[in-house]
């Protein structure tokens, strides 16, 4: 594609950011708070330079910034606003397959809206929008709510719930492949793109460190994650604990 862009969702509603230098830096900001000085040793440009973006990216609500408790005259910069989605290249593959998801709701046995919703994730990836940020934060606010309703602190509780409110809802199969590290298993009954996998995956991801992290009060991550399977429909992913 001739243009490549982010999507953030901010207070004032959806910005697309196409300017490399301004993707750059929100995305250093988005794993940490930096000052002026930081940036520009990050991205190895000017401070002039940088000073004109961040200032109108303040101003799109997309970043803050806040005095410097050890010297009043830096600025410390922080992300204000969500990545939500990715442009990507169209996949054809993906296309092919979006359609094929659709032509499913005809069958006696289907899940119409398990059906709608993979079709539209597979639909959007295939046309070019990566949207893993957005089912990530939907598996985030998911897990949020499903903490408030776990009472036991002991990891392997937690993920026995989960596991059983995937099967419940049919979301997939859960299986933890190994508890230390903790190392989860998703398997889909739908056949996914490649393109489309990572996303679905991230909605997990997302899910299962927010529940641990609301309940157990501690700070967890995913450590590494893959896609995997002849049908792109196997999620694995390593959470661990932030000391």
């Amino acid at each position: 594609m001739d243009e490549t862009f982010d999507i953030y969702a901010t207070v004032n509603g959806l910005i697309q950011v196409s300017n490399p230098v301004r993707r750059q830096i929100l995305t250093h900001l988005s794993s940490s708070d930096l000052s002026l000085t930081e940036i520009s040793n990050i991205t190895g440009k000017a401070q002039s330079t940088l000073s004109v973006h961040l200032e109108r990216m303040a101003g799109e609500a997309l970043v803050t910034f806040r005095d410097d408790p050890a010297d009043s005259r830096r600025k410390i910069f922080s992300l204000s606003s969500k990545l939500m989605a990715r442009s990507r290249d169209v996949n054809e593959e993906g296309i092919e397959l979006y359609r094929k998801t659709l032509g499913s709701v005809t069958e006696q046995d289907c899940n119409f809206f398990k059906v709608l919703l993979r079709a539209m994730i597979v639909g959007a990836e295939a046309s070019g929008l990566c949207i893993g940020a957005t089912m990530r934060q939907i598996g985030k606010n998911i897990g949020s709510v499903l903490s408030k309703n776990i009472r036991s602190t002991k990891v392997e509780d937690i993920i026995s719930e989960l596991q059983e409110f995937y099967e419940k809802h049919d979301i997939g199969e859960v299986c933890v492949y190994t508890f230390m590290p903790l190392t989860i298993i998703v398997r889909d009954n739908y056949e996914i793109t490649s393109c489309a996998a990572e996303s679905i995956s991230m909605f997990s991801q997302g899910l299962f460190v927010t529940a641990l992290q609301d309940i157990t009060k501690k700070r967890y991550r995913i450590a590494a994650s893959e896609c995997f399977g002849a049908s792109n429909n196997y999620s694995k992913f390593v959470i661990e604990q932030i000391i």
